[in-house]
């Protein structure tokens, strides 16, 4: 399996009536995917899925009278934007409508279902849920307070959500044919403007502080906090060494921190510290030691390092490492310089 990056993506294109090879081809990529006859009408379907960095994007059409059953994943979240005809997608027992001008979300927590009953078409992105959180924590300069929650339903007839399914017509349209298959880093392109319009169209429980964040401009002393721990941050510092180094006192600083980051300066430097851990978890050889990795970025206690690690991505890092010496692919997660994190802080 070729490394995840936008250059060398794994692609399978598949058509048919058969629904047993449907789940079979489906599975390729997200396994046990479930794909049940719901009538006597004849399926068919015509598919063309790209992967790549953990993300599937899939363009497809069908016709019959069939359903697919998506089995709960904590870590994806999946964005179904239909381009004609209607389906029902059920969430958590909750029955939606995808039509024309509504997209759905389901962010993994429960099991999903897409009814089709006769003709359909819709673009379909698979995304680890680490991918939108991290493009929030960018915007905001921040790290996230808790899980990532998003609405389930996307309205596609206006703003950000209408420039969501123009853009999802063009990439289906490239999909189905050849045009983005010979062009990956013309598919990566749009598939980052892709998200980062999903983030705005779709309400989330980070919303309002976007809104709250380009009112209120960032001081400069929480700026030049956060370079400060981007340049140090292997080295153990204190609460005091950073307010000096930025030439305020400590409750200064933590006033700033919660007004504009949401949290404390030394809560800030862990979830810098554990972005930086998990980047090198997800590159290094199996044979490497956690323990190592994580003293190396100033976690001395390791127990204490694999409950905070744990809480934050939701797997022990152990389990990071691991998964890497399994499936090389995970190794291909967007990695950011430290000149683009210091950046960030501007």
């Amino acid at each position: 399996m070729p490394q995840a990056s936008w250059n060398a993506f794994d692609h399978l294109s598949f058509a048919g009536t058969d629904l047993q090879e449907l789940s079979t081809s489906l599975s390729r990529l997200h396994s046990r995917i479930d794909v049940r006859p719901e009538g006597s009408r004849k399926a068919q379907y015509q598919i063309n899925m790209v992967r790549a960095r953990g993300i599937s994007i899939i363009a497809s059409v069908y016709d019959g009278d069939f359903s697919i059953h998506f089995p709960a994943s904590a870590e994806t979240i999946t964005v179904l934007i239909p381009l004609a005809e209607s389906a029902t997608v059920t969430v958590a027992d909750r029955k939606l409508p995808s039509i024309q001008n509504q997209g759905i979300l389901f962010d993994g927590q429960s099991n999903g279902q897409l009814r089709i009953a006769g003709p359909r078409t819709h673009l379909c992105l698979r995304v680890p849920h680490l991918e939108f959180a991290r493009r929030i924590e960018a915007r905001l300069n921040a790290s996230l307070r808790g899980r990532l929650r998003f609405a389930n339903e996307i309205d596609l007839s206006q703003g950000s959500g209408m420039d969501v399914a123009l853009l999802a017509m063009t990439m289906h349209h490239g999909l189905m044919g050849e045009t983005l298959r010979k062009s990956p880093r013309a598919l990566g392109h749009l598939l980052g403007a892709m998200l980062e319009l999903l983030i705005d169209a779709i309400p989330h429980n980070y919303s309002q502080e976007f809104s709250r964040d380009r009112k209120s401009p960032v001081p400069w002393h929480v700026k030049r906090a956060i370079h400060y721990m981007h340049g140090n941050i292997s080295q153990v510092m204190t609460l005091k060494e950073i307010a000096d180094a930025c030439g305020v006192s400590p409750r200064t600083l933590q006033d700033g921190f919660r007004k504009f980051r949401m949290t404390t300066p030394m809560a800030y430097l862990e979830h810098l510290r554990l972005d930086v851990v998990r980047q090198e978890l997800s590159s290094a050889h199996p044979d490497q030691s956690v323990r190592t990795i994580a003293q190396k970025w100033g976690f001395t206690h390791v127990g204490r390092f694999s409950g905070q690690y744990r809480k934050r991505f939701g797997e022990l890092p152990s389990q990071t490492l691991s998964r890497i010496g399994e499936n090389p692919v995970g190794a291909g997660k967007i990695e950011i310089s430290r000149s683009q994190r210091m950046a960030l802080a501007e």
